[in-house]
């Protein structure tokens, strides 16, 4: 089952990745979900959290249950998604588990429905 889920999150990550340009928000932070009907087949510019939720649209119509974490990297902060442990990450060239990322500091998890409320990460476990 992990292998037929790595590669499940691989494929999305792939397709987001192709199409995804970083871009720094302006004017402040700001989450933007993509486009409706988004399919990863446009370009799509957005920093970490617009790559996150490219990719949680993708992984709920694939319904693969996952969840953002909101994180430290080298004192930035950062958001990923998080699927039983395997993180897809923009600054990632692929997706990695959690255990490697060593130099990220988990802070908050969210539920894995749209508008659970987000936990605090208090214990040095990985997501």
């Amino acid at each position: 089952m992990e292998v037929a889920l790595k590669h499940a999150l691989q494929k999305v990550f792939r397709r987001v990745n192709k199409s995804f340009i970083f871009e720094n928000d302006t004017g402040g932070e700001h989450w933007e979900m993509p486009p409706p009907g988004y399919d990863a087949n446009k370009i799509l510019r957005d920093d970490c959290d617009g790559f996150c939720l490219a990719c949680r649209i993708l992984l709920r119509r694939d319904q693969i249950p996952n969840r953002l974490v909101y994180c430290e990297v080298e004192g930035e902060g950062h958001l990923v998604v998080e699927v039983e442990g395997w993180i897809l990450d923009n600054l990632q060239q692929r997706v990695v588990s959690n255990k490697v990322l060593r130099h990220y500091r988990w802070l908050r998890i969210s539920g894995y429905a749209a508008g659970e409320p987000w936990r605090e990460i208090v214990s040095p476990v990985n997501c």
